[in-house]
């Protein structure tokens, strides 16, 4: 069952790779994709930005093998405007929020349909029901970023409901440390993080329990955290910076619990900044990963997360009830206008957002 559809959509595309501003064009008569299999049809009311997205049309070598033509993105909130719902539970017209396609950047790269659209489909797996209290745009701000804090918090750490873990986020006026700082708070864990000065009112609003000025602690993060914690550990450290990862790891025996655990998630973004970064990258994580305490290794666990999504409703569900009990907010640096997509690149590949970047679409 598919609702009434117009002849065509606008859509953001590129045709070539490179640089957003370089390649991406607003067309206006782009096709509607058509749900294939268990595929459901969205019309898009809002898309969050996020820095795979960019990264995976305009930097070599993931673009070297981008699918074009393509539409970026895979964050979206929206309703339900087609495809075959028996069985699937949902109704047409519904809204609901998740990601399409299920494999994130990977996925736009081979099949060329994103979300940066009026229309894009979805698998049933990769979107629930979007609470009623919440708009589409604080919705969209969740999916791949809030879904990364929370898979590699409770699925990786081991963070359980009230059980006080002790946690360090490494960057948390980002998009994803910034979900994870109130994740945690959630959960009942106590949460010391890095952000700049500019920030700290955004994390003390998310609930941290303390902040720390990374510039204020240079050249040493690793030092001062040895200071400051050797006699009160934390349960996880979750890098979603990626800077100096060797001499924070290295020093981690000495703000880490003997059980505690290294948790990397910078590590998949800098894979995808050059092909020197992703050597380098993979390398670091192999030698962290593998290399035994008796050859030098460090006597902490070690974790590189790497999240795309194939099936997440169970925690898209659990995270949907913390949204709408109003225990976790979107955390969101702006709103642009569908045609104005482009100044949210920009303000992305800036690294200065603090939270969500949304493209609010338009519809006719």
């Amino acid at each position: 069952m598919t609702e009434t559809l117009p002849k065509a959509q606008r859509a953001w595309v590129l045709r070539r790779t490179g640089k957003p501003r370089d390649v991406l064009q607003l067309e206006e008569d782009y096709q509607i994709p058509v749900p294939k299999n268990s595929q459901i049809l969205i019309k898009v009311h809002a898309v969050a930005l996020n820095p795979g997205g960019w990264k995976a049309f305009s930097v070599p070598p993931l673009s070297f093998v981008h699918k074009t033509p393509a539409v970026p993105e895979f964050d979206f909130s929206g309703v339900i405007a087609g495809g075959t719902l028996d069985g699937t539970g949902y109704v047409m017209g519904q809204e609901v929020f998740g990601i399409s396609p299920f494999e994130g950047p990977n996925g736009v790269m081979k099949v060329g349909q994103g979300a940066l659209a009026q229309y894009t489909v979805a698998e049933p797996a990769t979107f629930v029901a979007k609470p009623s209290n919440i708009t589409h745009v604080e919705a969209a701000a969740f999916p791949i970023a809030g879904l990364t804090a929370f898979v590699s918090l409770v699925n990786h750490g081991g963070l359980k409901l009230g059980d006080g873990k002790r946690i360090f986020v490494n960057g948390g006026s980002g998009g994803i440390g910034s979900w994870a700082v109130q994740i945690a708070k959630a959960y009942g864990a106590y949460v010391v993080t890095t952000c700049s000065p500019e920030s700290q009112s955004f994390v003390n609003s998310l609930g941290a329990d303390g902040t720390i000025d990374y510039r204020s602690v240079q050249p040493s993060l690793s030092a001062h955290l040895a200071s400051a914690y050797s006699t009160s550990k934390f349960d996880l450290f979750f890098d979603t910076v990626g800077t100096d990862v060797s001499a924070l790891y290295a020093a981690s025996p000495s703000y880490l619990k003997p059980d505690g655990i290294y948790l990397d998630i910078a590590g998949a973004a800098h894979i995808m900044d050059s092909v020197y970064s992703a050597l380098t990258t993979i390398l670091g994580m192999i030698n962290r990963t593998l290399r035994p305490t008796f050859l030098g290794g460090t006597p902490r666990k070690y974790l590189p997360i790497t999240f795309w999504a194939t099936s997440m409703t169970n925690e898209l569900k659990e995270s949907a009830e913390l949204l709408a009990s109003g225990k976790i907010k979107a955390p969101i640096d702006h709103i642009y206008a569908f045609e104005d997509a482009l100044q949210g690149y920009d303000r992305q590949m800036s690294g200065r957002s603090k939270g969500k970047l949304i493209i609010s679409v338009s519809l006719p």
